[in-house]
């Protein structure tokens, strides 16, 4: 009588193999798929991080305006806006706002052709669009209504349009000194 050899036999294997092959990919594309809504979220997460510190420090200079002194607008997109306002000792400042390329700065100034820059920000380095809207004339206008596009891409995310848009009063328009 033959005895059997302990193994096991190829067909054995392959179904082994096979199972261990369809749990791989299962397992796999459930953690692809986690790692893209991550992502994803984290890209969205820090653009709205970023979102908030322009909104704070544009409304800060924005409520405590006297008015805008000039704007260079190119094909609706805004490149440099010098709003004339107070800083935080009741001073007026010049507040140079300009981009360069994707980066939003502001520039603190003395005097209003933007010679004497006391501090410089950079606030953000995702923007994709930066326009402002406001009635009538530039220098009469009491308010502006900010509308900016931000963007980034990082990995297989790509988010091209995170809107931020908000309205700022100038609180001392029309006050002398």
């Amino acid at each position: 009588m033959k005895r059997k050899k302990p193994g096991f036999t190829l067909i054995e294997i392959i179904i082994v193999l096979a199972l261990t092959v369809i749990i791989l990919a299962i397992a796999s594309s459930i953690f692809i798929t986690g790692n893209k809504v991550f992502s994803d979220s984290d890209v969205k997460s820090t653009l709205q991080v970023e979102g908030q510190i322009i909104e704070e420090n544009l409304s800060n200079i924005g409520m405590q305006a006297e008015e805008m002194t000039s704007a260079q607008i190119q094909d609706g997109e805004v490149k440099n806006l010098t709003i004339k306002s107070y800083d935080n000792d009741y001073n007026i400042r010049y507040f140079k706002i300009w981009i360069n390329g994707k980066t939003l700065t502001i520039d603190k100034c003395k005097n209003s052709d933007g010679s004497e820059v006391e501090s410089s920000q950079d606030l953000s380095k995702n923007i994709g669009s930066f326009k402002i809207s406001y009635n009538g004339n530039l220098n009469d206008a009491n308010c502006v209504e900010f509308i900016i596009k931000l963007s980034n891409k990082k990995g297989f995310t790509n988010v091209d349009n995170y809107p931020i848009d908000f309205k700022v009063t100038f609180r001392n328009n029309g006050l002398t000194q």
